[in-house]
């Protein structure tokens, strides 16, 4: 199944860049290109369950709220693309280049 995962943020709480770093290190997560900010798979309760509480506690004291959505079956699911995206050597193979 596939998990997505939107925030919310506030100029009173952390900049998108700190949460963004803070989901990486924490959940092992990095924002996706598309119409979420976050995307996981998981294929048992307790992946999704020890997914949801990294991610949790992650944004913790961050100011940030956030949304879950899970899709049992999604045909149109297209790999997620992480952002900012590596620096290749070679040739780029990002569509942003």
């Amino acid at each position: 199944m596939h998990s997505y995962i939107d925030l919310y943020f506030s100029p009173e709480g952390s900049s998108p860049l700190e949460v963004a770093e803070r989901l990486r290190t924490k959940a092992g997560l990095a924002f996706v290109i598309g119409p979420h900010d976050l995307a996981f798979e998981w294929q048992t309760v307790e992946e999704f369950r020890a997914s949801l509480h990294r991610i949790h506690d992650a944004l913790q004291g961050m100011g940030v709220t956030y949304r879950v959505e899970t899709v049992p079956e999604d045909p149109a699911f297209v790999e997620p693309i992480p952002w900012p995206p590596p620096l290749h050597r070679g040739h780029p193979n990002h569509p942003g280049y």
